[in-house]
């Protein structure tokens, strides 16, 4: 029997565990739910952290299977609380340890934008999770706004803390072009294009939502590309990043009506690959899971080598599904998997940054919950604390990873919103970049740096081009900076001070006027420099640090008022930022992760850098701004 035959008999499910898969229930303890049905799961990975949004609902769902014993309004029946006869939905944001097990589960706080329901299918049903521009969204139908039931995507942005996830701004998606139809639900998020879901699939429609203006347009759609003789591709997983293709798990489903009364359904699932111009090059025949009629597939991810797919059985229990990737390359019939080389007017290739000096990822190996230790009074921490989200410490095994889809003329710099050394992994991850033949830089304040590490990296070449070097941020008498000075410390200092001629372009400054009187017996004198809002963001920081307010004297603020302005520095729009969740930020200036260009666990360097030239609003408020008709 080869492999599609066995999957159309015995479900995909049981293919799998037969071939080396495994699958994992996933159960949230009925102190939470009150026993009710659990569906509908959707698998994310954010960064090397697997999240899982499981769906609870306030009913249990009886369906007869093969129709043999049918209640006698029909087969499918919707068991409610006695006093509560909508059907409603809850969220709960999990994760999953590496045996995708599940821990931290958190209900989702929608408190703050919910109102009292219009219709009696209530909540967000069937949400994806995506992180997109670094933030994480909830992605899903909502059809409880107006009387008649109209169901709309939506995207809910929610925000955890250690005990929590809340729900901080709900954004309603009209529909692309009139916005009058009935119900839009299932869109497909993308997960390496922002704010882009495919709608259909036969034909293909990619569309795109525009956060700022709050509209919708569709981005390709050929509609001389149909597939004759199948059903309507309908939406279920992500669309995933598959080596030159983007696959995704599509649903079909088949609303009747019995001989005996209500509705009943059947829902079926294939496999769908893409190249990346939006051609279908393979839809897999349709499956079932565990040969149910009643299941659902809510998201899809790789993850270490295999392929992980949510799915719902009888709207009462979720399940992950393993699938080792030699599997799902017998399953789809395509070659394996490599790195992208197919260029297409959807993704183009940018190369501008080799135009430019010394293009510059600087790398945040850490953002600890309370900020960095040092915290300098002219560095907005308080800022970034507020803002970031995601995994927090930038593991050695990730850095590698990420470093390794890096051009190696792209400078390596340690420096980032934080300083390098709180990550214990820095010394290896300085002489990893190296190794693979970056220029590398440092800006460190020494703290968390041992003679150890500075003996091991004293070889390295550092680059001595604009903005590189290394360089020793060095406390200061007034406390602008609150380095702890502690004896170890001190030994630190006094190994650079007498072999600082080891390291190349050693350098070091200061923030105040004159070196703390702890450390001047090593370093008596460092230059200081103008200190400037950091692009409007010291502006911000002085609501949530008062010791900021009384220092206004001692930074400078710009705004250029023709909102037209690009990065004058050297450059140019080529010096961004890593930080631990894998997303890159536009500048050094972006303490408030206003401009996250993408991800570089899902996408690939030039595909996230700028255009040359691009205007953003960070450089209105940045003394380095320039208009971009001046270059």
């Amino acid at each position: 029997m080869n492999l599609q035959t066995k999957i159309k008999k015995t479900g995909l499910v049981k293919t799998v565990l037969d071939a080396g898969g495994s699958i994992h229930p996933l159960i949230i303890p009925a102190e939470f739910t009150n026993g009710t049905g659990l569906m509908n799961p959707s698998i994310y990975l954010d960064g090397d952290k697997l999240l899982i949004n499981i769906r609870h609902v306030n009913y249990t769902l009886y369906h007869s299977e093969h129709k043999r014993f049918q209640h006698i309004y029909g087969p499918l029946q919707y068991l409610h609380p006695e006093n509560d006869l909508t059907l409603r939905t809850w969220n709960y944001l999990c994760e999953l340890d590496d045996n995708l097990n599940l821990h931290n589960i958190r209900k989702v706080d929608t408190s703050e934008f919910d109102v009292t329901p219009l219709w009696e299918f209530i909540g967000l049903e069937d949400a994806r999770v995506v992180r997109w521009d670094g933030k994480l969204y909830l992605t899903g139908v909502r059809r409880d706004t107006t009387t008649h039931g109209e169901g709309r995507m939506e995207l809910s942005e929610i925000e955890i803390s250690d005990n929590t996830v809340r729900e901080v701004r709900r954004v309603r998606i009209p529909a692309p072009g009139k916005n009058d139809t009935y119900c839009e639900k299932n869109w497909m998020p993308i997960l390496d294009k922002p704010f882009h879901y495919v709608k259909w699939s036969n034909p293909t429609e990619v569309i795109k939502f525009d956060l700022d203006t709050l509209q919708t347009e569709t981005v390709y759609l050929d509609q001389t590309k149909i597939i004759s003789g199948v059903p309507d591709f309908r939406g279920s997983s992500h669309i995933i990043p598959y080596g030159d293709y983007y696959l995704a798990l599509t649903h079909e489903v088949s609303l009747f009506k019995p001989v005996v009364g209500n509705k009943d359904a059947t829902y079926r699932h294939r496999f769908i690959v893409w190249d990346k111009n939006w051609n279908i090059v393979k839809f897999t025949n349709s499956f079932s899971f565990m040969n149910a009629d009643i299941e659902f597939c809510c998201g899809a991810t790789f993850y270490k080598n295999d392929l992980l797919v949510s799915f719902g059985f009888q709207d009462n229990c979720a399940f992950v599904l393993k699938i080792p990737q030699d599997i799902l390359k017998e399953i789809l019939e395509l070659p394996p998997p490599i790195t992208s080389t197919i260029k297409t007017n959807i993704i183009e290739t940018n190369t501008a940054w080799k135009k430019y000096p010394s293009p510059t990822l600087e790398i945040t190996t850490v953002i600890p919950e309370k900020g960095c230790v040092v915290d300098c009074v002219f560095c907005p921490q308080r800022t970034l604390e507020k803002v970031y989200q995601g995994t927090r410490i930038l593991t050695l095994d990730n850095f590698k990873k990420l470093i390794d889809k890096i051009p190696k003329e792209v400078r390596i710099t340690f420096a980032g919103f934080v300083e390098p050394w709180m990550n214990k992994y820095c010394t290896q991850m300085v002489l990893y970049a190296h190794e693979q033949g970056h220029p590398v830089s440092v800006f460190t304040t020494g703290i968390g740096v041992s003679i150890k590490d500075l003996e091991a990296i004293a070889h390295i070449p550092y680059d001595g081009g604009p903005n590189g070097g290394f360089t020793l941020h060095l406390p200061d008498s007034e406390l602008l900076a609150r380095h702890p000075i502690t004896p170890s410390y001190i030994k630190t200092l006094e190994w650079l001070k007498e072999h600082g001629h080891r390291i190349k372009n050693f350098t070091t400054m200061t923030m105040g006027d004159a070196i703390h009187p702890d450390v001047a017996h090593i370093f008596n004198s460092a230059p200081s420099y103008q200190m400037w809002s950091r692009s409007g963001n010291l502006i911000k920081e002085s609501l949530l640090k008062p010791r900021l307010v009384n220092l206004k004297d001692r930074w400078k603020t710009v705004f250029h008022e023709d909102n037209n302005r690009t990065c004058g520095c050297v450059e140019h729009l080529y010096h961004n930022v890593m930080l631990p969740n894998g997303d890159v930020s536009l500048c050094c200036m972006d303490y408030g992760l206003e401009k996250i260009l993408g991800n570089l666990y899902t996408q690939e360097y030039e595909e996230i850098i700028p255009i040359e030239n691009t205007c953003f609003s960070l450089c209105n408020f940045c003394e380095n701004g320039v208009n971009p008709k001046s270059l």
